[in-house]
């Protein structure tokens, strides 16, 4: 009885050691990496979850949980998969050196790989309250991308106007009033629309938005049936637009309709 609970007691300290001694996850790790190098990217992902649940805790694991997540993102496509291994880094290693990252990525996924836009704001507003504040102006403009993206523009222009208000010096400024001039353009308010336009043009004649934005304002006018103003701005604009052969259909639509109108 006495050998056999020795026996018994050998064993499992050899399991033990085998499963929980640190040092072997560092090897396990670097093997785990090898798959992914040589594109084995299944065998990959079971080498990195063995080291989650061999070594919990680790720093090892930790790195592990990401690179699984990282894998399904970006190698296999399997998103969702991708959104369930970032969630657990952000519970199990909530003060963890990649937990702002995984909720980064979880918002990338959100919006441009599921088109879930309302899943997306939610993470981008965790990043503004919990995450880096060098990047809080970034994750607002993601925000109100979000909202332009599944079409609810009113909402777009307040958080667009949030970015401008709250983050005065940030250099995505210029681009959040354009932005708001565009929604106001896809929501056919085009007096509004022509009124920010202008005041980016004013106060920042060198921007790059610049020839853009003067397309549109020519758009407007046509709308409005003020073909002589569309059409000098589409004279201004051909030879710098990045596109000449819109702009010189646009230039021919007018001119025929200006005709059309004195006859």
């Amino acid at each position: 009885m006495f050998r056999f609970a020795k026996l018994l007691f050998a064993a499992i300290f050899i399991v033990t050691a085998a499963t929980s001694c640190p040092s072997k996850a560092p090897a396990l790790l670097q093997e785990a990496e090898n798959k992914w190098l040589e594109n084995d990217y299944r065998e990959a992902v079971r080498l990195f979850l063995q080291i989650v649940d061999r070594f919990p805790g680790s720093p090892e694991a930790e790195t592990a949980l990401l690179r699984t997540a990282e894998t399904f993102m970006l190698n296999l496509g399997e998103f969702r998969k991708a959104v369930e291994y970032f969630t657990l880094i952000t519970l199990e290693y909530p003060k963890g050196k990649n937990v702002h990252t995984a909720m980064e990525s979880m918002a990338t996924i959100f919006e441009k790989s599921l088109k879930d836009y309302d899943q997306a704001v939610i993470q981008y507003q965790k990043l503004i309250d919990h995450g880096p504040p060098g990047k809080k102006d970034s994750y607002q403009m993601s925000i109100a991308r979000c909202f332009y993206l599944k079409g609810d523009y009113p909402q777009a222009i307040v958080e667009y106007q949030t970015l401008v208000e709250q983050y005065p010096r940030s250099r995505l400024v210029q681009e959040a009033e354009y932005n708001v001039g565009n929604a106001y353009f896809v929501m056919n308010k085009c007096d509004l629309a022509v009124k920010r336009y202008r005041k980016i043009l004013e106060n920042h004649p060198d921007t790059s938005f610049r020839f853009d934005i003067l397309l549109s304002i020519g758009v407007c006018m046509e709308e409005k049936e003020d073909y002589a103003n569309a059409l000098q701005i589409y004279e201004e604009i051909l030879d710098k637009y990045k596109n000449r052969e819109l702009i010189q259909r646009k230039i021919d639509f007018v001119l025929s309709r200006m005709k059309a109108k004195n006859r």
